[in-house]
């Protein structure tokens, strides 16, 4: 799964409130060792949930 992806899904799934952890369960569940680490989803969800738009960096 691609960086611009797993963003793009942490984003989404953040708009319907799912939690950090239930996100990464979702993605490690179907994708295995290729997403993002927890931390990394937690960081991206909490940036999602204060108001960032954008999946790239800045």
């Amino acid at each position: 799964m691609t960086t611009k992806n797993s963003r793009f899904y942490i984003k989404v799934r953040t708009a319907f409130g799912i939690s950090a952890r239930a996100i990464y369960d979702e993605l490690n569940s179907i994708y295995g060792d290729e997403v993002p680490g927890l931390s990394t989803v937690t960081r991206w969800s909490k940036l999602f949930r204060d108001g960032r738009k954008e999946i790239e960096d800045k």
